[in-house]
């Protein structure tokens, strides 16, 4: 077995053990790994001496500065990129969120207008006028009538700019709410009296 690197650097320098300096001297390939690193040694020692210049720092330290510079604008410009794109991400997908939200509320309101005009048919159907009804009913029916009169009112101040809100699709709910109550009412009324 040869000896390591290290033992060979040893054997060079002089600071070897004992059984490291006999390997090497009966080892041909040890003593010429040796001889190598000695030549190897005295060449580096034959290049003469040089000394970076006294005015290579600051040159060094402006390049670094420059460096710097450059990355922080270059991280600067990717920043603003980014807010950028962030930023139209954002209205898009909000200008997006927004018409679907409208076009939401058109479709509810809709269904609701269909809804509402089936249940007053219903009530024309089934028609109430001219019938005897007792106390209680005749009180249900009337403030039926009045909160349904008063949704309506609601309905006829909405401006054409808050045609497809919110608050006109909940008005809309609560006016076939009332509505789908009166029939009710009606239609209990009439099974009830045999009419």
């Amino acid at each position: 077995m040869h000896l390591s690197l290290e033992d060979l650097l040893a054997v060079r320098d002089g600071d070897a053990t004992v059984d490291a300096v006999a390997h090497a001297e009966s080892c041909p390939q040890c003593g010429a790994e040796i001889e190598r690193l000695r030549a190897i040694q005295g060449r580096l020692a034959a290049l003469p001496e040089q000394r970076p210049a006294d005015d290579i720092w600051p040159s060094l330290r402006a390049e670094l500065t420059a460096r710097v510079q450059r990355r922080r604008w270059a991280l600067a410009g990717w920043a603003a990129a980014c807010v950028a794109a962030a930023f139209t991400l954002v209205i898009a997908v909000r200008g997006g969120l927004e018409s679907w939200h409208e076009a939401q509320l058109v479709r509810e309101t809709k269904v609701l207008v269909a809804a509402s005009q089936q249940l007053e048919q219903r009530l024309r159907t089934h028609g109430g006028a001219g019938r005897v009804v007792n106390g209680r009913t005749a009180d249900t029916i009337v403030q039926l009538e009045d909160r349904i009169a008063v949704v309506d009112a609601q309905l006829g101040r909405v401006g054409p700019e808050r045609a497809q809100s919110q608050d006109v699709l909940e008005l809309w709910q609560e006016r076939v709410r009332l509505l789908d109550a009166l029939v009710s009412v009606q239609t209990t009324r009439t099974a009830y009296v045999g009419l």
